[in-house]
């Protein structure tokens, strides 16, 4: 018998195309992932619930880096809503503009399920009754550290920051990965570490990386994460907010503070 190659044409596009469908309706139903822009580098990463804060948990900043607002500093220290159930909270470092004490003990006095993470430096300064609830993360040369809560898992990497230790962190959540390297030298060494830690879906990285033509191309051709999210611009740094906007259209320049975007 001849084969129908008509017929059997026709029955691979409907396969292909119920295949196809069935991949997007798979894509379309994963859970989306909420990035809340705070101030600074500071972010809330939340999927049905699981919450994340990075570097999130300061008070004074530094020079003309952003405030939270008086309010905002309440909610976020005593686990109103939107900051309520948190279960992880990250500091990259011990600067002002990324970290505070007296923040963090706040916050977990008042959020007795939450876990605290960070360098050993920025850790020590915490009360010792906060001990059980806090992990001090001394990831070592290709070995990350890993911290997690709940559904969430991070692994932690050094980062160059001038002489301060700092940490960068690779995020998993609902599927998903996001990395935020913190202050973190946009130097050879930084991009080794962040391509051995592996892909992401989502960069949040600082706004200058995007002004150093070096460091725009290992983001937008070497590393090439799906989305990416410029962050760290101060409150007069609305000139170098213009230029990246109309340079990167496809990356999100954080100024305005609560904004929020689904990934």
């Amino acid at each position: 018998m001849t084969p129908n190659f008509r017929h059997l044409a026709t029955i691979f596009a409907v396969t292909s195309l119920v295949v196809l469908a069935a991949l997007a309706a798979e894509r379309s139903s994963a859970p989306q992932v909420t990035v809340t822009y705070l101030a600074n580098e500071g972010v809330m990463i939340d999927c049905s619930g699981q919450k994340v804060l990075i570097d999130a948990l300061f008070r004074d900043s530094l020079e003309n880096y952003m405030r939270h607002s008086p309010e905002q500093q309440e909610r976020i220290e005593t686990g109103k809503a939107p900051f309520d159930g948190v279960r992880l909270a990250l500091a990259t470092h011990y600067h002002l503009d990324h970290w505070d004490a007296g923040a963090i003990s706040r916050f977990l006095n008042n959020n007795p399920v939450a876990v605290f993470a960070s360098t050993p430096e920025a850790t020590a300064m915490l009360p010792y009754g906060l001990r059980e609830r806090v992990r001090v993360l001394r990831p070592k040369p290709g070995s990350p550290a890993q911290v997690g809560a709940g559904a969430v898992t991070a692994q932690a990497f050094r980062l160059g920051h001038d002489h301060t230790p700092n940490l960068g962190y690779r995020i998993s959540i609902c599927g998903k990965t996001f990395a935020h390297p913190g202050d973190a030298d946009d130097s050879d060494a930084s991009f080794r570490t962040l391509m051995q830690a592996g892909p992401v879906d989502v960069a949040m990285v600082p706004f200058w990386w995007f002004l150093n033509p070096t460091a725009a191309e290992f983001l937008t051709q070497r590393w090439n994460p799906r989305q990416m999210i410029a962050l760290h611009l101060a409150t007069n740094d609305g000139a170098y907010a213009e230029q990246l906007r109309k340079k990167f259209p496809q990356v999100w320049v954080c100024t305005k503070q609560g904004e929020a975007r689904k990934f």
